[in-house]
């Protein structure tokens, strides 16, 4: 089944590239676009936006967070204004230029299961950029006679996103509509019915996470207690890649790129990230052999040039310093040394890169192993929403016991979803995650959560288990670290090589692109960094300087 859906998507893929110029012309043609532009095309177009976004958002994030290695000696060093252009390009030129000239055309001809989507979308864009950037333009501000639009307050974008959200969900359930989507790409199995409803999951779940940032207690019952969020695996919001590598190449970004047959891995793993999961329980994270794929066991660790060094001063003795055990060989938070000679150190395993599962007898990287390439985007998913429900429980209802609950069905999802996508790589390998397993992890979380002594420290074994859940989903990381205050160095968070990185981003810079082309904009200072976007509960805060 999971083939059958990839190739799907692989062919829609090839489509809109055969598509693209026409497309373009469509849109850009002012006089005609919305008479003469395909809904079907566009919608497709959109789907794929959304998909670069969130890879862009996910990778931000990702870095931001130690769950991948960031490359630096310092915060503002790590990162530049056109490390931001990807995503900025995405959102403003694609993904709100296409879904604006969409909408108009649905409200045209009635076609309000592609309007519903389309708003759906922006929404979650018009969200994910204030999340990583606070005030940001008009994303209905695309017609060309406001060269230089002011920004907008990023609170009102948000309010504005939810609305749309709204009329997206009145949109779907309206009995009017005419013609359906020819294209779903992320629920492309279902019936129509079902994915109407799916849908609507998606968009309240995208409201929930908006109001747990915002903290706005009687909205976020009121969505938890409708009972219409993702809440079951089958409801889950994920792109799906194909093992299609050529015309075009259709496979996870991360297996392209580091499951090669002429070279090693191109990126380095996060060694905060593997020590967290060999080190954070009595016995390593079952997961981890999902998640990372080591060709050697143990790997050529000698060759990093750490190995002859002292750990730096301001390290703990806890804190991951050169090789981890078991051959772990990554790279530190926040290192700018040159790149050691080729070697085969652990990449990106089968969850949800698609890559090769860890079955500890080592292998290649290349282009057949594993699921080739057949990964995932992992946007909101049921475990997901799961810890969304166990954080509000416990730190806005004040009730442990409907939290635990829902940590323990978090859990219960995520290590499936996980186990699930590796089924046929894992068996018989003695490391696969069985029903035994998931239930020795998590007597393990629900003691710690049993014996914290306060909320505060409750909310911190939610947060660090939906950490370690978000593997692939970086962007979520980002916003829980901001709104939780955790995982910290408490929980053994590495530090960077420097004892003076500066300003951890509670915003990043704003994108070269916007900051060139708007002579109303200007760009973020060093003392912005500290400054998150309008939700943020600790806005200024220097918590994660180190």
């Amino acid at each position: 089944m999971i083939y059958r859906v990839l190739l799907f998507a692989s062919f829609t893929f090839i489509c809109l590239i055969q598509c693209d110029s026409l497309l373009q012309g469509e849109v850009e043609d002012d006089s005609t676009s919305t008479e003469n532009a395909d809904p079907s095309l566009l919608l497709n177009s959109i789907q794929l936006e959304t998909r670069s976004i969130f890879s862009s958002a996910s990778s931000i994030g990702g870095e931001l967070t130690r769950m991948d290695y960031m490359f630096g000696r310092t915060y503002q060093d790590a990162f530049s204004p056109s490390s931001f252009n990807s995503i900025y390009g995405n959102a403003y030129n694609d993904m709100f230029s296409d879904a604006n000239t969409l909408i108009k055309i649905a409200e045209d001809r009635n076609l309000y299961i592609h309007s519903g989507i389309a708003k759906i979308l922006k929404a979650n864009a018009m969200i994910t950029l204030v999340d990583h950037f606070g005030d940001m333009p008009d994303s209905d501000d695309l017609d060309g006679t406001e060269l230089n639009p002011i920004l907008l307050d990023d609170e009102l974008i948000y309010s504005n996103a939810l609305d749309l959200l709204n009329e997206a969900i009145a949109d779907l359930n309206n009995p009017l509509t005419r013609d359906k989507p020819d294209t779903d790409l992320y629920f492309p199995t279902y019936s129509e019915e079902d994915r109407i409803e799916l849908w609507i999951r998606v968009a309240n779940t995208v409201k929930l996470k908006a109001y747990l940032n915002m903290g706005d207690t009687q909205e976020i019952f009121a969505l938890i207690n409708d009972d219409n969020l993702i809440t079951d695996p089958s409801h889950d919001f994920q792109f799906s890649y194909s093992i299609t590598a050529n015309n075009p190449d259709s496979r996870h970004p991360v297996f392209s790129r580091n499951y090669r047959d002429d070279t090693y891995s191109t990126e380095y793993l996060s060694d905060s990230f593997m020590n967290m999961l060999l080190t954070d329980k009595p016995f390593s994270d079952p997961r981890i052999n999902y998640y990372i794929f080591r060709q050697v066991v143990p790997s050529d660790s000698e060759k990093n040039g750490c190995i002859a060094a002292y750990a730096p001063a301001h390290f703990d003795e806890d804190d991951p310093y050169c090789p981890l055990p078991g051959g772990y060989w990554g790279r530190h938070h926040l290192i700018n040394d040159g790149i050691p000679q080729e070697s085969p150190y652990p990449t990106y395993g089968i969850y949800p890169a698609g890559g090769a599962f860890d079955d500890e007898l080592g292998g290649e990287a290349n282009s057949n192993a594993g699921l080739q390439g057949a990964g995932i985007e992992p946007i909101l998913l049921s475990g997901f929403t799961h810890f969304m429900i166990a954080e509000a429980e416990l730190m806005h209802n004040n009730d442990e016991n409907k939290a635990r609950l829902s940590l323990e069905t978090a859990l219960e999802h995520t290590f499936k979803k996980v186990a699930d996508f590796g089924t046929n790589l894992a068996t018989g390998t003695g490391f696969e995650i069985t029903d035994s397993v998931i239930t020795t992890y998590t007597s393990v979380v629900l003691d710690r959560f049993d014996n914290a002594p306060d909320n505060t420290e409750k909310l911190r074994e939610i947060a660090r288990e939906y950490y370690f859940a978000l593997w692939g989903n970086g962007y979520e990381a980002y916003n829980l670290m901001r709104r939780t205050g955790f995982p910290d160095r408490e929980d053994n968070l590495q530090p960077a090589r420097s004892p003076n990185p500066g300003n951890w981003p509670r915003s990043v810079y704003y994108p070269a692109n916007m900051i060139e082309r708007n002579d109303n904009i200007k760009q973020k200072s060093n003392a912005d960094f500290l400054i998150g976007p309008f939700w943020d509960p600790d806005k200024g805060s220097t918590k994660f300087n180190f």
